[in-house]
């Protein structure tokens, strides 16, 4: 009976299954706008795409039914489901006016609406800030109920399609417009379009949850949620990810940037990422191999876009503590003082631990509670735009704000309040910075924090010094008296003042007793330095044996222990730091035995190595064929070599060097192998110390090559007792000339490593240079050098009392040939002009590429300005030829301003101003030619 009843069940269940697939339709047709990107659109084989179709797709899949699109302009689609010429919507916001008129079913996605505003508006930060501007929208979108909701008195203009919008946004008719995630790509001359309204200058309008649409009451409704309710959040996930996502490809890394933070980090009029966290990255990328891309945006939409997966990685943040949003930090990039502004007015109530005042402070600051301990009687106010401090500082509801003391005066500059502003010298505080990754990419942040730890530190003191002119306000340079630690990092050394390192008492020269009794060694005298760098006192416990050494750490009776390896069944108790010191190795052998080359030809031999060394436990995975016996020390391996036991020895270079001081180990061979396979030693840490962790590695980058160079002049050295007899002294004679050529060959190896070194940063100083003072694309100088050369030519001119002359030069017609072959052209005639104009110059002139396509020229030692215009002729002559680019043949000219030093003016300000207004003036009056002050010739 039961049985019966069981299989009734099961042919109901399976008969209630059928029949609701049966509801949805095969083919299930959907309506989608064909222009709204990413979402819904037709490629360009007119395929529909978009994150919608594959979402209806996959609902096709798990339903076994087909489903076909139609795709429309947008203000059309719906009229289409009106009439009941396909089944649903496929996309659509849930507005309020929606619901009265569909049923709307919930896919799960989230769309953003925003509005883009025009880059060369000034200080927009909030929509409310957009209300003398005319903003445009296609009409019926679902983004009209949300602009008129949110912006009081806004001017909206309405278009047809997204493309009638875009053509109306770069015609000038309207200030901002109103899009989804991103502009879309399709669009014809999109490349003008994100310039002009670039990513980074949107303000988020509104959440809206993405929808699809049926008739009120139709039954199919029901089936539908059935439907949809079956789809994952793994795979939306994914599809978001793939569709909302800024990746070129897979092999590249997407970063966050947060504009609006020079000389940190920022873009270019041009749209290019740059300043000092950019180039630290491009370093990081450069030693990793692997591709990176930035994306500029708010850092709150930034942090937006990482929890969903749109980015990998923020490349800077200043706050870590952000668990709870399903966050964490992967690598601590760097330090940055931050200082109280307060207006000029304000000077007579500065911010101290009694003064009540107002004080405004961003609302991602890392330091709100360090600040409310040193000023109790101050009220913190969080704001997120400067714009809006200024104005409340202005009006006297602040006394001052809170800022980052490298950007706020580079900010203020922008914002033309230079001059209204004052810095407190002794406010200042000191916060971290750091890279952010979501929890789930533990093995990215990994990733990151090794890529960046392999980073010379030359490297990083060159990069900041392009950056940070004040030497005042440098973060790596500390590093060399006193690593700064984070205010949590200082904390937790203050409640751990002591901390137990286990060494051993018969390893040397790395840890021994001396003569004295006292500990002594290389791990002793690093481990004496870097207490000295992050401020700790570190209290030594000798062990004979390194098992023991080993279970005290795992008992927490010690909290280091230097010279381990990593290894699997250690991280239940222990973490472990970067390289603490190299490993070198060396082949040790009797004389009569053949010379090795390679580590190939080792396969099949008996090679003893100390059982604990990881080169013990993982030689086998790289020479699977080597017989490997482990030993309890490198004299255990000796002795079993001498009794024919086993082939051949391997040690570190330091244990050897070491043991060849005693007598009894004559007639040894030593050779260094180059492809052996390297383990670093490493410091291992008891597991509920991760702070100290963080603290030790930022004390190990500190140590330099020249420190540990000194370590080996001091511990890698060779004595001769006096009072030994003949035989001995024939005898240690053998050992001293092993141990001799054994020290030249280290030191053979370490000056060549060294001077790997110094070439490399040379390399990296100079392309570090080069990238700060040359343009990317032709790799002719750029402003900021330009700027320089007219300021050295200045003094020297005004010595001499000599002519030069400034030429400032705009393309006409390169708009144009922008607009219709795309930017790719656009580069490839650039090139060729900064190659033109070079070739028009002596080599002691300079042409500089001021931004976009103006140029700027310094022309020095001139008898008369008939110079300047003899080389402008030339220049107006060679541009008059056509220009033969990959797609054909095209056509500029250009427009020159000419300022004469001493009659224009006398500084680099000046005369830049007086070329630049002098160029207008000519394209005012046609174009195609070349001005000076007094007449157009």
């Amino acid at each position: 009976m039961i049985f019966r009843l069981l299989v009734c069940l099961l042919v109901l269940g399976t008969c209630f299954t059928q029949l609701s697939a049966a509801t949805l339709p095969n083919p299930l047709k959907i309506v989608i706008s064909n222009d709204t990107f990413p979402y819904m659109f037709t490629d360009e084989n007119g395929q529909a795409a978009g994150l919608v179709v594959d979402y209806w797709q996959e609902i096709a899949k798990q339903q076994q039914i087909r489903v076909e699109f139609v795709a429309a302009d947008w203000p059309l689609t719906l009229p289409i489901l009106q009439r009941g010429e396909v089944h649903i919507h496929g996309g659509v916001a849930k507005t309020a006016e929606r619901e009265l008129s569909y049923q709307l079913g919930d896919t799960g996605i989230d769309i953003y609406s925003n509005v883009f505003v025009q880059r060369d508006l000034p200080a927009i930060t909030k929509l409310t800030d957009l209300t003398p501007y005319v903003i445009g929208v296609v009409e019926t979108s679902g983004h009209i109920e949300g602009l008129y909701k949110l912006i009081p008195g806004v001017t909206l203009r309405t278009y047809s399609t997204s493309t009638a919008l875009y053509d109306a946004a770069l015609s000038g008719q309207i200030n901002a417009l109103v899009a989804l995630d991103r502009l879309t790509p399709r669009y014809a001359r999109y490349s003008e379009l994100a310039r002009q309204f670039p990513m980074y200058r949107k303000i988020p309008l509104r959440t809206l949850h993405l929808s699809y649409a049926v008739i009120q009451n139709n039954p199919l409704f029901d089936a539908l949620q059935q439907a949809t309710s079956k789809i994952d959040r793994a795979f939306l996930d994914r599809l978001e990810r793939h569709w909302l996502g800024d990746r070129t490809d897979d092999n590249t890394l997407i970063l966050g940037l947060a504009v609006d933070n020079p000389p940190y980090m920022h873009v270019s009029l041009q749209g290019e990422a740059q300043g000092l966290f950019v180039d630290l990255w491009r370093q990081w990328a450069e030693q990793t191999g692997i591709k990176i891309a930035f994306v500029p945006d708010s850092s709150f939409q930034n942090l937006q876009n990482l929890k969903k997966g749109r980015i990998d990685a923020l490349i800077a943040f200043p706050d870590n503590n952000l668990q709870q949003d399903g966050l964490m930090s992967a690598y601590q990039i760097y330090g940055f003082k931050s200082r109280f502004y307060s207006a000029k007015s304000n000077l007579a109530t500065p911010l101290s631990s009694s003064a009540a005042l107002k004080v405004a402070v961003f609302e991602n600051a890392p330091y709100i509670a360090e600040l409310e301990l040193r000023y109790p009687k101050a009220e913190f106010i969080r704001y997120r735009y400067l714009p809006d401090i200024i104005k409340d500082v202005i009006n006297n509801k602040l006394a001052g704000f809170y800022g980052a003391a490298a950007v706020i005066p580079l900010r203020l500059q922008q914002l033309n309040y230079t001059d209204l502003f004052i810095e407190q010298a002794d406010s200042e505080i000191i916060s971290p910075m750091y890279t952010l990754v979501r929890e789930a990419d533990s093995e990215l942040a990994e990733k990151i924090r090794r890529g960046f730890a392999k980073l010379p530190f030359d490297t990083l003191l060159q990069v900041e010094k392009n950056w940070v002119p004040q030497t005042d306000l440098r973060y790596f340079p500390q590093f060399f008296t006193q690593v700064p630690l984070t205010p949590a990092e200082q904390g937790w050394v203050s409640e751990h003042p002591v901390l137990r390192i286990g060494m051993l008492n018969n390893w040397p020269p790395m840890e021994f007793i001396d003569t004295d009794g006292n500990p002594a060694g290389v791990t002793v005298d690093l481990i004496s330095l870097l207490g000295q760098r992050i401020n700790v006192r570190f209290d030594i416990e000798l062990y004979a044996n390194f098992d023991v050494m080993l279970e005290d750490l795992k008992l927490k009776k010690l909290d280091l222990v230097a010279n381990t390896s990593d290894q699997e069944d250690r991280h239940s108790y222990a973490r472990f730091t970067d390289e603490f010191w190299p490993a070198k190795w060396v082949l040790i052998s009797n004389d009569n035995r053949d010379l090795v080359v390679s580590a190939t030809e080792l396969d099949g031999k008996r090679i003893a190595i100390y059982k604990d060394y990881q080169m013990a436990k993982r030689i086998n995975e790289v020479y699977p064929l080597i017989d490997v016996i482990p030993v309890n020390s490198l004299r255990a391996g000796l002795d079993l070599m001498q009794q024919h036991k086993v082939d051949f020895v391997m040690d570190s270079v330091e244990t050897t060097s070491e043991i060849l001081r005693e007598a009894g180990y004559m007639y040894l061979r030593l050779q260094v192998l180059d492809d052996l396979p390297s383990y670093p030693s490493l410091i291992a840490v008891r597991e509920d110390y991760a702070p100290l962790v963080t603290m030790l590695n930022k004390g190990l980058r500190s140590i330099t090559a020249e420190d540990r160079q000194l370590l080996y002049q001091k511990w890698f050295n060779f004595q001769i007792n006096q009072g030994i007899n003949k035989a001995q002294l024939h005898q240690l004679m053998w050992q001293i000339g092993g141990a001799a050529a054994l020290l030249i060959a280290v030191v053979l190896g370490w000056n060549l490593s060294l001077r790997s070194e110094v070439l490399l940063r040379r390399q990296a100083e100079q392309k570090m240079r080069f990238m700060a003072t040359h343009d990317d694309l032709t790799k002719i100088p750029n402003r900021s050098l330009i700027k320089e050369r007219i300021e050295q030519a200045l003094l020297q001119h005004a010595r001499h009392n000599e002519i030069l002359a400034l030429l400032f030069l705009d393309l006409d017609g390169f708009k144009e040939v922008n607009d219709q072959y795309g930017h790719d052209i656009g580069d490839e005639l650039l090139l060729k002009l900064a190659g033109i104009l070079g070739e028009a110059v002596r080599k002691s002139d300079t042409v500089a590429r001021f931004g976009g396509d103006e140029f700027a020229i310094l022309l020095t030692g001139l008898l008369s300005r008939d110079d300047a215009a003899i080389v402008a002729e030339k220049i107006l002559h060679q541009l008059a030829q056509p220009f033969a680019l990959s797609v054909g043949e095209v056509q500029i000219s250009a427009s020159i301003g000419i300022a004469i030093y001493p009659d224009d003016g006398t500084d680099c300000a000046k005369l830049l101003k007086v070329a630049d207004s002098l160029m207008y003036r000519v394209k005012q009056q046609g174009k195609n030619q070349y001005c000076f002050s007094k007449a157009v010739i």
